[in-house]
């Protein structure tokens, strides 16, 4: 495994990243069959200079107009909720010089990517 430099992060607003792509993975998994149900969080460094994150869920999935909606304030497809977690999300994201991003994932579901720079120690 490559060695991790530190990343400086706000702890709390990160974990909320992460808690929140969770919450939205477990959710749309429980709309379907949960038979085949896996919340999958994977982290890797990116050429060296790049922290990635991914979160992917065994879900539905979702097509690309609806891709291209969720980081849009008040943008949802719950019948509960403001539709702000995701573009709250990717602003966090963005705040730390990092990217959020989402994708389906190659047997059906959803991946959400972020990443956050790496900071030589």
């Amino acid at each position: 495994a490559e060695n991790l430099d530190e990343i400086r992060v706000n702890e709390i607003q990160i974990e909320q990243v992460v808690l929140n792509l969770m919450r939205n993975g477990l959710e749309a998994m429980a709309e379907g069959d949960t038979d085949d149900a896996q919340l999958t969080v994977r982290t890797a460094v990116n050429g060296g200079n790049t922290i990635q994150v991914t979160v992917e869920d065994a879900g539905p999935g979702m097509d690309a107009e609806e891709q291209g909606k969720i980081f849009e304030p008040f943008y949802t497809t719950k019948n509960e909720g403001m539709g702000m977690g995701l573009s709250i999300c990717r602003s966090i994201v963005e705040s730390h010089a990092g990217r959020l991003w989402v994708e389906n994932g190659e047997g059906g579901g959803t991946r959400f990517h972020f990443t956050l720079p790496q900071h030589g120690g």
